[in-house]
């Protein structure tokens, strides 16, 4: 069944009408038909599934028939991410990392970081229709540019992937048995050693990839699953 992202339908709402984008969209392109069910969520853990009452172009609206609420993951993972300088590089993490369950994710600026502007209404664009292929109810929490220093909303257990030379562990071996945490991937120039000295400072421990060395995307991807798959 194909999922719809509505995220202004609450639980105690008994219909819903899209706006025209999505109306046009469901009539002309996905040729629905009234009376056909569909499912819907508001990725806030509702799921929702109604008939389709009104049907056209400019105006689809829907009654709902059944409610659901989905449980909160186990593992809620907190991906602080530098933006690529090519959008689309980013833009395929934002649409991977919603499939895959993030919980939340911070685009950073750093020191090296080429992209120093985000257009959030285009990335969660690219989440909602992530999260619409995925059949996912809960859809990643994403936060407007924050430079590096000013991140403190971090989870109580953090980590940071860097290519400098100092003491590290796998992250695999980090990050296991922590279901709540936060990791931090730099920008294509990697975090400089006044960054990595922040950390430091902050308790946020260091942690290895692998011999190769990883884009920025790569890296963020590897670093969530990581995290997912060890904390199931």
């Amino acid at each position: 069944m194909q999922q719809f992202f509505t995220p202004n339908l609450s639980s105690n709402d008994n219909s819903y009408i899209f706006d025209e984008q999505e109306s046009k969209h469901i009539a002309r392109v996905l040729r629905k038909v009234s009376g056909e069910e569909i499912r819907l969520t508001n990725g806030k853990g509702d799921l929702f599934w109604g008939v389709l009452e009104v049907l056209s172009p400019k105006k689809c609206a829907v009654t709902i028939s059944k409610k659901e609420q989905v449980s909160p993951p186990k593992t809620s993972i907190h991906m602080a991410v530098a933006p690529t300088k090519n959008m689309d590089r980013f833009e395929w993490f934002l649409e991977k990392a919603t499939e895959l369950g993030a919980h939340r994710i911070t685009p950073i600026l750093c020191s090296r970081s080429e992209r120093k502007q985000l257009k959030l209404e285009r990335c969660n664009k690219i989440i909602a229709a992530a999260l619409k292929q995925s059949l996912r109810a809960y859809a990643p929490i994403l936060d407007p540019l924050t430079t590096l220093k000013d991140l403190h909303t971090i989870a109580s257990i953090s980590f940071m992937a860097h290519c400098e030379k100092s003491i590290k562990k796998p992250l695999k071996e980090a990050v296991f048995n922590q279901s709540n945490c936060c990791i931090l991937i730099g920008p294509e120039g990697d975090f400089t050693e006044e960054e990595i000295a922040w950390a430091v400072d902050k308790n946020i421990h260091h942690v290895d990839l692998g011999d190769a060395r990883l884009r920025t995307e790569t890296a963020a991807l590897i670093a969530l699953h990581t995290a997912l798959l060890v904390n199931p």
